[in-house]
Order: C-alpha cells, then structure tokens, then sequence
C-alpha cells in the first residue's frame, strides 16, 4: 500500500487501549512550546477530510510537537499536529515520521495502541470527569471512547460502546504498509469529530473563547526504535499517562 502525497506541516498506561505500560524516565524540564495554550483557528469555508490540507485555515494554524512523557526528551520518531475548527466539527491533523509503518487491526473498537496509532485526547470541561478518547491506527480503524469517570472501567469496552457518529477519517501513507524489511517515510491522520455526537456538549459547538482541555499521543513500534517502541505526547506529562489530564494542555477557541 503506497501513497506517495507530499504533506508539510512545516510553519506547521498502564491499562490498554487507555494507555500501554512504558519504561520509566528521569523528569526534566519540558520546552516553552507545549506548556503554553494552543489557540484553534476558525475556519468559515468547508474542510474536506481528504488529507490534502488546501483550506486556508491550516496556513493559520501553529505546528504542535510531541515529546517524550516525564522526560520531555525530543522522540526519535517525529511527530507534528495542527488543529482547527468550524461550526460542526473539530478537525485534527497528525503526521507521524515513520520508518515501519505497521498496522493490522481492522475492526472497530479493536486495541489500537497495540500497533502503530495516532490518539486524539480532549475534555470539554476542565471541572467535569467526562472525557474523549480516539485511538486511530495506520489503517483507520478507530478505537473511540466516551470515558465518564476516568478509573471507573474495569476493561476498555465499558466506555468504547459508544460511537461518535458522523466521525470522519483519512489516513495516507509514504511508504509500505506492514513490510518491516524496507524503510517508509510517513503517515498522515485527518480527523473530523462532530460536535453534535459529543454528550458533554448537548448539541452545541463551541465559540469564540470557549476552552477545553486536549492532548495528542503516539504509539510508534518498529525495528529501527532501539527499545522496540516509543510513546510520545503533546503536552507535558508528568507520568507516563496519556489520560492524564491534569498535565494536558488547554485548548482555546478563536
């Protein structure tokens, strides 16, 4: 499986799928960039979830790194994001610079963090325990979830039974899927997440100046990682614990 797009997005755990157990680290200090709001530009025309990025919004949307969870440390595998709104859904864009691109999940629901898999986190209020979750592998099988109470699941499917309608997906890869023995160069995931099927949100899109809380996560096995695999993240966490929201960053609608 080949696609050869050329894509810039330059200028641009311990329980499974909730989280997959990673060695330990040393804290360190994470960089200015992922401790400050990421501000979300509005975009008045359509955005089509095709993985060609022609909208003039995402020219005005900022690049957002990822880095290594506790130490902060840069990944060997380079991630970057930008996100964007209108007024039906929040859009999402994640490239993944990856030299094995591996992924053979293909039913709904199916523990994505297992394999290489690009995951969107946000909460729509910082003072309520509902929050999202959606895990989407290197063949766009998604994994989503509705989480109530975070630590109130015994097992993934509790809060995995709910569906977020409507989403929509496109993946595009650089490379050959599920060949380790050549090197590939990138996957892309767009994301399109419907305001309306959001419960926290009861049928109404967020405005100018409304604020939640997000945060983008990472997956990445291979033979060229020295350990096998690597977990990267967006905002500055100080566990290894892509849901933990109290270290994720705000997000701010403009």
């Amino acid at each position: 499986m080949k696609n050869a797009l050329l894509f810039s997005l330059s200028g641009l755990l311990t329980i499974m799928p909730a989280g997959c157990v990673f060695a330990d680290s040393t804290n360190g200090t994470p960089p200015a960039e992922i401790l400050s709001s990421y501000r979300c530009p509005f975009s008045s025309t359509p955005i089509a979830v095709d993985g060609e990025f022609k909208e003039p919004v995402w020219d005005k949307a900022k690049t957002i790194t990822f880095v290594i969870p506790e130490s902060f440390k840069e990944p060997i595998s380079k991630t970057e994001a930008k996100i964007a709104y209108d007024k039906d859904y929040l859009y999402v864009v994640l490239k993944g610079y990856d030299k094995d691109i591996w992924a053979m999940l293909a039913e709904r629901d199916s523990a994505t963090c297992t394999e290489d898999v690009l995951e969107i986190f946000f909460k729509t209020a910082s003072d309520k325990d509902p929050y999202f979750n959606f895990e989407i592998n290197a063949l766009g099988t998604v994994y989503d979830a509705y989480d109530a109470k975070r630590g109130a699941a015994g097992n993934n499917k509790r809060w995995s039974q709910w569906n977020c309608n409507g989403l929509k997906v496109a993946v595009k890869i650089k490379g050959t899927l599920d060949n380790w023995t050549d090197q590939d160069e990138y996957w892309i995931l767009e994301a399109a997440i419907p305001f309306a099927e959001l419960p926290t949100l009861n049928g109404k899109a967020p405005v100018k100046g409304d604020q939640w809380l997000f945060n983008l996560a990472r997956y990445d096995y291979s033979v060229y990682l020295p350990e096998g695999r690597e977990l990267s993240s967006s905002s500055p966490l100080t566990k290894v614990n892509f849901h933990r929201y109290e270290d994720w960053r705000r997000l701010v609608f403009d």
